[in-house]
């Protein structure tokens, strides 16, 4: 495909100056555009809906769904009607109906280091490099992208502009012992012989890759050392690609589930994602990215390949997600309380405070304090307990040996005996003595407190570690409660929920510290209130949030998204310290690669928001014949607000593809629409440039809900357009 060489040009964009120029564009403006051209192109409202709803956890992940006929309101939503996806393969719940984790499943993976398993059809979906960066590609180069040279066209999966180099069949794994996920990695992590093979690689905990904060980095470093190894091996291209492979497996199994539940494809899918509160907008467009990517490799609905996007998305907080599940099912909490929402996972522990409507139906009418946080969940716990093993049985090197090693024994503890037999029912008050835990091949040594076989590990050091996490589950709680004070506003009630709120430990914790709080400076007790089921409180409140987005944030843009450029030479002022560049074919100056941003950070978007059409205009050789392929690319960037600077200005640092529009106006010379025009005339009335074609069009850019729309307008008729959600482009819960 041949595309033009020179992109598009600003003439007379509404918030620049005129252009004073001697050519055939002087008096060229963009086409009316009515508004019923373009809603007549919008999607109609389905009859049978789905809400899907991800809760990609950092420990434990979930999919809860419900499905909607025609005509259903937004009114109110019967709770049982919302089902979470069961029956993971390797499931370690024996089949209990009544445990919780039968709707989650270990956000874990594990990988043969043999990058093979992703390519049994010979495909090398791993050619593109790491360093590309989207910052710096050039539009105007007429070249394919390494990776659609390595992919069968036919196959490939398209997102947000870029194409995925996952082969879909290809990430099947028929062979047990190579890609693993899930409960199958958990599984096999629990078993020493798996740590002495020098073929695989377990990660967990990588949903941290997607948080920038002070706080994930250590986790993160450590991370980084496996992510280093998998890309040297070529198993994975980009740190994000793990969290693609194990969203892809989640989805496949979602997608089967529901489909074995009666819900096909007749039915239109709207997609739930949960995000932490703390992430930022990068973070949630690099989820949404893998999100898109995993839902086509999985076969999900709900992706337009063709335009890169999913077609339907929402995005919650996980804490607005928690409360509107806990507003539901929580009896207690009555008008015109102030409540504290600790969600105690397994990775990290987050607190909201909210104030409750003064009527019914109760809502959340504001968030009173800063959100607070820390890296304090249960599988912390497990790390300590980890680290402790280590230190005990670190001089032990005999245990290793060619089926087994100190590490293995280490993680068949902490899977199978720790986990599930001692973490989950510990009680810091009650506990005594010591616990014995099995190490195949340990010898006696009565001052490491070592028998034959077995670790003795005195009570009170698991207290230690427990207490440390608990401490600052505390703190977190007692800091939410201190800065509503400081707005006089008086918390009355906490409510634990999470995978952690089961610990008796945290439990009486927390209560103790809260009257300990409270008496000290004269407070009334906050009720704690332990709702029941509420490991999957989160997915679950994501569908009902889905379900009714009303009463949700203000719509102001939290990215701005912009249209890349090629503007004439000091038409505006922020052209001064550019490079200027002559065009070939009609042999004027021009700044190449500015970015006009469309839609800015901080702006207030109506539901439907329309921008003043504007002109693109592209220019061709007239020999050799080629088709006339004009492409816009579409820009995003956190923080950048000022148009016309080139993409590699620092204004523009970190802006960010996202996609682009392709029209082929081939038609218009192959039905004499257009002729040959000569070059221009530069400043000093000679003539320049040489015979060219020359493709001018409208464009309009539209926000309507969480999608932008653009179109490629000519002759009165939309010729192309295409949709990106931009969901993390607001604030999640945005309708």
């Amino acid at each position: 495909m041949n595309i033009s060489r020179a992109s598009t040009v600003t003439f007379g964009h509404d918030d620049g100056p005129a252009h004073c120029r001697t050519n055939s564009m002087d008096n060229a403006k963009p086409e009316s555009v009515p508004d019923h051209l373009l809603d007549s192109l919008e999607d109609p409202i389905p009859q049978k809906r789905l809400i899907v709803a991800v809760d990609f956890g950092t420990t434990y992940s979930a999919v809860a769904y419900v499905a909607l006929e025609d005509g259903e309101g937004t009114a109110s939503l019967n709770p049982s009607r919302i089902y979470t996806v069961q029956n993971y393969p390797d499931d370690a719940t024996f089949g209990n109906p009544d445990d919780q984790m039968r709707s989650e499943v270990p956000t874990e993976v594990i990988y043969p280091l043999d990058r093979r398993f992703r390519d049994k059809k010979g495909l090398d979906t791993l050619g593109d490099d790491e360093g590309h960066n989207m910052e710096h590609d050039d539009p105007t180069v007429d070249v394919m992208p390494l990776e659609d040279e390595l992919v069968d066209p036919g196959s490939r999966l398209a997102v947000f502009g870029h194409h995925s180099t996952y082969d879909a069949d290809g990430m099947l794994i028929d062979d047990e012992n190579s890609f693993r996920w899930g409960y199958g990695a958990h599984e096999a992590w629990g078993r020493s012989a798996a740590h002495a093979d020098p073929n695989s690689k377990p990660m967990s905990r990588f949903k941290l890759l997607l948080d920038s904060s002070e706080k994930t980095e250590t986790i993160r470093m450590r991370l980084g050392e496996t992510l280093t190894e998998l890309k040297n091996k070529r198993i994975i291209k980009r740190p994000l690609d793990v969290i693609v492979d194990f969203l892809t497996y989640l989805l496949r199994h979602a997608k089967t589930e529901i489909e074995n539940a009666g819900f096909d494809d007749s039915y239109k899918r709207e997609i739930v994602m949960c995000v932490p509160a703390i992430w930022t907008q990068k973070a949630c467009r690099d989820m949404q990215g893998a999100m898109a990517k995993a839902m086509g490799l999985a076969g999900f609905p709900g992706v337009d390949v063709e335009d890169d996007r999913i077609e339907n998305l929402f995005i919650v907080s996980e804490p607005e997600a928690a409360a509107a599940y806990v507003l539901k099912h929580e009896r207690s909490i009555s008008a015109q309380d102030t409540f504290l929402l600790l969600d105690a996972g397994g990775g990290t522990v987050d607190a909201n405070t909210y104030t409750v409507s003064a009527a019914a139906p109760l809502r959340l009418t504001r968030e009173v304090a800063q959100p607070g946080g820390g890296l304090h969940g249960s599988s912390y716990i497990n790390q300590g307990f980890r680290t402790l093993l280590e230190d005990l049985l670190a001089d032990e090197t005999y245990l290793n040996t060619d089926d087994s090693t100190i590490q293995g024994c280490i993680e068949k503890i902490i899977m199978n005996e720790f986990e599930y037999k001692v973490k989950r029912s510990f009680d810091c008050y009650t506990a005594r003595g010591h616990r014995y835990f099995d190490v195949s091949g340990l010898r006696a040594n009565s001052e490491k407190g070592f028998r034959k076989g077995s670790v003795r590990i005195p009570v009170d050091k698991i207290k230690e570690i427990f207490l440390e996490h608990l401490e600052g589950i505390a703190t977190i709680m007692e800091d939410q409660i201190l800065a509503a004070l400081e707005k006089d506003i008086k918390v009355n009630k906490v409510l634990l929920i999470g995978g952690f709120a089961d610990s008796v430990s945290l439990r009486k914790y927390l209560q103790d510290r809260l009257n300990t709080f409270c008496r000290v400076r004269n407070y009334p007790v906050p009720q704690l209130l332990l709702p029941k089921n509420t490991a999957t409180a989160v997915v679950r409140g994501a569908v009902l949030r889905a379900f009714n987005k009303e009463r949700g944030p203000g719509r102001h843009a939290r990215t701005s998204y912009g249209i890349w450029r090629t503007e004439p030479h000091m038409s505006f002022p922020e052209h001064a310290e550019a490079k200027r560049s002559w065009d070939r074919h009609d042999g004027l100056a021009y700044v190449v690669g500015t970015i006009d941003w469309v839609l800015k950070l901080g702006q207030e978007v109506p539901p439907v928001w329309t921008c003043p059409p504007f002109l693109c205009s592209h220019t061709f050789d007239c020999f050799p014949v080629r088709p006339l392929i004009c492409k816009e690319v579409l820009y995003a960037s956190d923080r950048a607000t000022e148009s016309h600077y080139q993409l590699k200005h620092a204004k523009n640092a970190g802006a960010e593809k996202i996609g682009e529009i392709v029209v082929d106006f081939t038609f218009l010379r192959q039905d004499g629409l257009i002729h040959p025009i000569d070059g221009g005339v530069d400043e000093k009335g000679r003539r320049v440039g040489k015979r060219h074609y020359r493709v001018t069009y409208t464009m309009v850019i539209r926000v309507v809900g969480r999608d932008l729309q653009c179109y490629a307008i000519y002759d009165g008729k939309v010729r192309r357009r295409c949709k990106i959600n931009i969901a993390s482009a607001f604030r999640p819960g945005v309708k």
